[in-house]
């Protein structure tokens, strides 16, 4: 064992040696497309979503899932009834509700992989926060004219 120390011990200084500055290559910065790639085993966020009228009512689709809502933000037009629809897919305590503070809406039940549709009328530009059951998971409603 005290052999393969020394082996050890002795042969570090080499180790460092190759890795000098000296002899190492300049980087390489990345391109436009490496850098915008996917790293392996990793999700990316969905974009923010514009909701679709259906039946003279704004529709937008959400995902309580293991990256929180998804997509985070979603837009609504002032003045035109509004249905956010929230479907939870993971057995997590912490999605299995949902509010939004600013329109009155208290804490709703978000059963497992069932949509849950939750109506109100967005009345003014601004952004308003929906947040889940324990207020560790927020997402964005922006209400333009």
């Amino acid at each position: 064992m005290s052999r393969f120390l020394l082996v050890a011990v002795l042969a570090a200084p080499l180790a460092l040696a190759a890795c000098s500055s000296e002899t190492a290559t300049p980087p390489v910065e990345p391109s436009a497309d490496a850098a915008s790639a996917e790293a392996p085993g990793t999700t990316v966020p969905a974009p923010p979503a514009e909701a679709q009228m259906e039946g003279g009512v704004q529709v937008a689709r959400i995902e309580a899932g293991a990256m929180g809502f998804q997509p985070r933000t979603v837009t609504f037009r002032a003045g035109v009834p509004a249905r956010l629809v929230v479907t939870r897919t993971v057995e997590d305590g912490c999605s299995s509700q949902i509010t939004l503070p600013a329109y009155d809406v208290e804490a709703t039940d978000l059963p497992m992989n069932t949509p849950v549709a939750i109506e109100f009328t967005p009345d003014e530009d601004r952004e308003a926060e929906f947040v889940c059951g324990m207020g560790m998971q927020r997402g964005t409603i922006a209400v333009v004219s």
